[in-house]
């Protein structure tokens, strides 16, 4: 077991060091990294179940978010600082305390269907998330960037809806919510993406906290009735030694991601986005239903 450990641990480290850059470059949560590398770690080397082992990485994922997006926000804010302009808190605020809320809701929600799905589970959030991705790609590909200048005053109610349906999908999904604020803040909410990005890293720092904290409660009530299933230094859907391994590279490389955020035009930034959200989009629903009919899935 020691062996596998310490292989889990060196792909931990590895994947820490490209979160880091992915999350604060694109203000997500880089779940699509996290997962499929904690998801192959729990289940070739320790032998956990796959949906055992998706909650599992989902739950980790979102503890991880949180200092790394931190350190990513930090600098954005640096960054802003640097062209004159100010990080938008009033807009921040009305967005992120309803994300608390919805993230409550949502892992309350995730723990019923699981325990409704048990083994289905994880495969079913992968192909809801899936489908999200998709959309995001479209609108990240098809809308007209907005320039920095064009912020707008934030509608209190506006916000509030807005933040509490996309704290509950981010973290019934089980999802560091990134992918989700990111379309809803630049889209919706028409929040120009170089204020979006950092708005979405600040958000997931109280949306992660709340959704970490809820999948380890609500993940060991099943722990406890199988505890068996359940790898080492795990406390219900939260793995204290892939944190540890993420962490780690993941908040020293999150000092990157901005430098070059700023220095990127809003057009190719969005399709950029585009693009990951296109691929993260297309490897969960067509692993999802591979995944279904008992294949293994193509898309690495």
């Amino acid at each position: 077991m020691k062996i596998e450990m310490l292989e889990t641990l060196l792909y931990m480290l590895v994947a820490g060091s490209l979160v880091g850059f992915v999350s604060s470059f694109f203000g997500v949560g880089a779940c699509f990294i996290m997962v499929p590398v904690m998801d192959y770690c729990f289940t070739t080397f320790l032998g956990v179940h796959p949906s055992i082992a998706t909650l599992i990485a989902f739950g980790t994922n979102m503890a991880v978010v949180v200092p790394t997006s931190i350190s990513g926000f930090l600098r954005h804010r640096r960054e802003l600082k640097a062209k004159g302009l100010s990080f938008p808190v009033g807009h921040y605020l009305r967005f992120a305390l309803p994300v608390g809320v919805g993230s409550l809701m949502g892992a309350a929600f995730a723990f019923v269907f699981f325990s409704s799905f048990r083994a289905e589970a994880g495969v079913i959030l992968k192909v809801l998330f899936g489908l999200f991705c998709l959309f995001g790609a479209y609108r990240f590909m098809t809308a007209k960037p907005r320039p920095v200048d064009s912020l707008k005053p934030p509608s209190t109610v506006g916000y509030a809806i807005s933040g509490v349906v996309s704290g509950f999908l981010a973290h019934f999904i089980g999802i560091g919510g990134g992918i989700v604020y990111m379309p809803v803040l630049n889209t919706f909410l028409q929040i120009p993406v170089h204020f979006a990005v950092p708005l979405s890293i600040a958000t997931m720092i109280i949306g992660s906290s709340v959704g970490a904290v809820s999948f380890a409660v609500l993940g060991h009530l099943d722990q406890m009735q199988h505890p068996a299933d359940y790898p080492p230094m795990t406390f219900g859907w939260f793995n204290l030694y892939a944190w540890l391994g993420l962490g780690v590279t993941s908040i020293i490389l999150a000092q990157l991601g901005p430098r070059v955020a700023h220095r990127t035009s809003p057009q190719r930034y969005k399709v950029l986005l585009g693009i990951v959200y296109a691929y993260i989009g297309v490897r969960f629903v067509v692993n999802g239903v591979f995944w279904f009919q008992g294949l293994h899935p193509p898309i690495p």
